[in-house]
């Protein structure tokens, strides 16, 4: 009786050991998903959607152009390594895309969002479904966090679409809907919100011919405004510039921070406005938002 009393007792300890195991809230200690991402729109997205369950690490440091970035030895593994890879796909970004072919969960946005250009993140609305995708990623690989990650993406895609509203609002009511870029980063972006963007390149080798026949249809447009990118060579768009005595201003892609990092308070919410207020002033809106020269 005595051996079965003890064998009821273990028993009853065992079950009670069970339940509280199942019941009890997850350590806050315990491993969150490693995310590796190589642009700093899909880091962003990450750690808004992740919370306090992610640890992403933007492999790119500041100043460097994200598509030409040649990975480290040690950087490579990192994102081989990661629980989950965000890429864009289509030789973006070629090493970083090299490192990700040996990752064991990988997130292509390009593929999955059937978009044909890279720089999504530009366009407020292929941005929403890029956060839907990357959540969903995110969510099969850690289901354990799916419900965070799930309010994590409804709050960041309510903000995306805000921006998305600002966007649509302002530029429907502009005098002048031409842009004048340095390449086709922003086409998705103003083919969305009613713009034309003409890109002007921007090699310097380019020929005086080809300069002045750009230069004369910035002039026939009326535009004030060349703009130049981050990480593009201005030497044509300066020269357009001139030729049709037009400014330059920066639009930047926000693909990566700048040489010494972004300013404390910037996010890719508050660089998207800044972005627009860039454009609306160069195109006349009356609705002219705040943007850095």
């Amino acid at each position: 009786m005595g051996a079965l009393r003890l064998l009821a007792v273990l028993a009853l300890i065992a079950m009670v050991a069970a339940g509280c195991s199942q019941s009890a809230p997850a350590d806050a200690s315990a491993p969150v998903l490693t995310v590796a991402t190589g642009l700093y729109p899909m880091a962003q997205a990450v750690e808004q959607i992740g919370q306090s369950k992610v640890s992403v690490t933007d492999v790119v440091p500041a100043g460097s152009d994200p598509t030409s970035y040649q990975l480290a030895a040690a950087q490579a593994l990192q994102v081989r390594r990661a629980g989950l890879v965000v890429e864009i796909g289509g030789g973006f970004q070629p090493s970083f895309e090299q490192a990700a072919g040996g990752a064991s969960d990988v997130v292509n946005l390009q593929a999955g969002l059937k978009a044909g250009n890279p720089y999504l993140w530009l366009d407020p609305n292929l941005m929403q479904k890029a956060v839907a995708l990357i959540a969903g990623a995110m969510e099969e690989a850690d289901p354990a966090a799916a419900g965070l990650f799930r309010q994590g993406e409804q709050a960041y895609a309510a903000s995306v679409q805000s921006t998305g509203i600002d966007y649509e609002s302002t530029l429907s009511a502009c005098p002048r809907m031409t842009i004048f870029t340095a390449d086709s980063a922003f086409a998705a972006m103003a083919n969305d919100y009613g713009l034309r963007d003409v890109v002007v390149g921007s090699s310097s080798g380019a020929s005086q011919a080809d300069v002045r026949s750009a230069a004369n249809t910035v002039e026939a447009s009326g535009a004030t405004t060349v703009f130049s990118e981050s990480w593009q060579p201005v030497g044509l768009v300066d020269a357009v510039a001139a030729t049709a005595h037009v400014r330059v201003r920066l639009l930047d892609t926000l693909a990566g921070p700048p040489p010494g990092g972004w300013p404390h308070q910037a996010d890719y919410i508050n660089l998207m406005e800044s972005d627009l207020g860039v454009l609306s002033s160069a195109l006349g809106c009356p609705n002219t938002a705040t943007g850095n020269d």
